[in-house]
């Protein structure tokens, strides 16, 4: 949203920003953007009662084009809002929510345009619910490159993952290839995970079982993305489908591109859709396939590489933000 809020800003629209979280903490980001952004640190009932308030408020005071819903939940209390048109974004994990499934065609029927995030979203939608077909709807990947950095430093790490510590991103299966790796073809690689969640005290765990110590680091998840992806050789992400929760897309492998990093991921969701010829596909949950991977990247390691600076470059922010304006 932000990169859409200031695309839309640059070219010389007056844009603002609603958002979650306090002044306090995000202090430093926002005085670097040049649009307006108003946060709301409530608990989240009254949070949300005073978020709807203070944009119906500056609806009715101010003319507004576009409003984008960063998902349909930011949707769902808006009515009466003739006159300005409403694009709502939808990600993948919300469209699981069967339980919610009259609430969630009752909101995105109020947008005049859907925006997926692939094409395996979009199919999965409306395979979930059928009516959404008949919504003006278009895929655009969200992904957005301002830089394509080359660089020929000397790489601390061969595999990176930049991704939530959650069961579903994989770093687990990542651990059991390291290990076969190491004891049946004596290739030992170090790895970087950046990032935090609920999978961490788990991970720690493995890595002690796995005899992975002095292979494995565990960087701060406020830590530069960019600095892991320019000490790293690899990015792989072999994700999971779980009951509740499905990756998307995966933008954290079109910016590990835009670095020149080769791709491994999994045939899970819609993550396919986040590399081309600059990386591999393996079979969900395969640790022989992800060695297999592993192997196979580093043995034509350039080629691999060159493809990845020409996949990333069609994620360049100029060519990104004139799709969305193309659709909308």
């Amino acid at each position: 949203m932000t990169n859409i809020a200031q695309y839309a800003f640059a070219a010389r629209n007056k844009v603002i920003v609603l958002s979650d979280g306090s002044k306090f903490t995000s202090s430093d980001f926002d005085s670097k953007c040049k649009f307006d952004i108003f946060r709301f640190d409530q608990i989240k009932f009254l949070r949300k009662k005073i978020k709807l308030s203070f944009a119906q408020n500056f609806l009715k005071n101010n003319k507004i084009d576009i409003i984008f819903f960063d998902s349909w939940k930011s949707l769902e209390p808006f009515n009466n809002t003739i006159g300005v048109k409403k694009i709502c974004l939808v990600h993948g994990n919300e469209i699981l929510k069967l339980s919610s499934k009259d609430r969630i065609l009752n909101s995105l029927n109020k947008a005049d345009l859907v925006i997926y995030n692939s094409k395996f979203t979009k199919n999965k939608a409306i395979k979930n619910f059928k009516s959404l077909k008949k919504i003006n709807h278009t895929i655009i990947h969200p992904a957005f490159i301002k830089k394509i950095s080359k660089n020929k430093i000397k790489k601390k790490y061969d595999l990176c993952t930049v991704a939530r510590l959650e069961y579903r991103k994989g770093h687990h299966l990542v651990f059991e290839a390291m290990s076969v790796l190491r004891n049946k073809y004596n290739m030992i690689l170090k790895y970087a995970i950046l990032g935090d969640g609920p999978e961490l005290s788990r991970l720690k765990d493995l890595v002690i079982k796995h005899s992975l110590l002095e292979q494995v680091d565990f960087i701060y998840h406020d830590y530069p993305s960019e600095k892991i992806f320019k000490n790293s050789s690899v990015h792989i992400m072999p994700t999971l489908t779980t009951p509740d929760s499905i990756e998307g897309f995966g933008i954290s492998n079109v910016e590990a591109a835009s670095f020149g990093l080769p791709c491994i991921v999994s045939n899970s969701g819609g993550t396919p859709e986040s590399i081309g010829r600059n990386g591999i596909i393996v079979k969900e949950n395969d640790t022989k396939q992800l060695v297999k991977s592993i192997i196979d990247i580093f043995k034509t390691y350039k080629s691999y590489s060159r493809q990845s600076y020409l996949f990333a470059n069609k994620f360049e922010s100029n060519k990104k933000i004139k799709e969305y304006l193309n659709a909308i």
